[in-house]
C-alpha cells in the first residue's frame, strides 16, 4: 500500500476517534452534570443528605468518564457504569435511562482507546501527514555533518589545538 494511503486511512480513523471521544465525553459532562447540579440544588432546599452523597457519587462518574475519554486508559471506562450502578441503589432510584446509555459508552469507549492504541503505534501518529514526515526527516538530516566537514574541522581543531599563538 501506498504511504499517501495508509497515512490516510490512518488520519481518517484518529479524526473518527476524536468524534467518538467527543461525543463521550459530552454525554458525561451534560448528563452527570446536569444531575450533579440537580442534586445539589434538592439538597439546599431541603432534601435529604443522600442527594448530597448521589452528587458526590455522580461526579466520581463524570471523573470516570472524563479519565476514559483523555486519559485513554481502560480502567475508567469500566469503573463508569458500576459508579453509576452504585449511584441509582444509593439514591434509590430505579433503573434509569442513563445507567444502559453509560455502560454503552463505556463500551465504545474501550474499543476506541484499543484502536487509538494501535493508531499510536503507526508511523506518523499524530498527524499522519507525508509532508510532515519529510520535513522531520529534513531537520534530521541538518543536523549530520558531512564526513569531509567532520574531518576538516578535527584537523583544524589539531592544528590549531586551542591556542591562536600563530596570528
Amino acid at each position: 500500500m501506498d504511504l499517501e494511503q495508509e497515512y490516510g486511512k490512518n488520519r481518517l480513523s484518529i479524526k473518527r476517534c476524536n468524534r467518538y471521544y467527543n461525543i463521550i465525553a459530552i454525554f458525561y459532562l451534560v448528563v452527570f452534570g446536569a444531575r450533579i447540579f440537580a442534586e445539589i440544588y434538592s439538597c439546599f432546599l431541603g432534601g435529604s443528605l443522600f442527594l448530597l452523597l448521589g452528587a458526590f457519587i455522580s461526579a466520581a462518574a463524570l471523573a470516570a468518564g472524563f479519565g476514559g475519554v483523555y486519559l485513554h486508559k481502560d480502567i475508567f471506562p469500566i469503573a463508569a457504569p458500576f459508579i453509576v450502578l452504585l449511584h441509582d441503589a444509593i439514591a434509590l432510584s430505579a433503573f434509569q435511562i442513563v445507567t444502559p446509555l453509560c455502560f454503552i459508552c463505556s463500551i465504545v469507549n474501550i474499543l476506541v482507546n484499543k484502536k487509538y492504541r494501535w493508531l499510536e503505534q503507526q508511523d506518523g501518529f499524530p498527524y499522519f501527514n507525508v509532508r510532515f514526515r519529510d520535513q522531520e526527516i529534513d531537520s534530521s538530516q541538518w543536523n549530520i555533518k558531512a564526513p569531509y566537514t567532520q574531518s576538516f574541522e578535527e584537523i583544524k581543531k589539531q592544528d590549531n589545538n586551542g591556542q591562536m599563538d600563530d596570528l
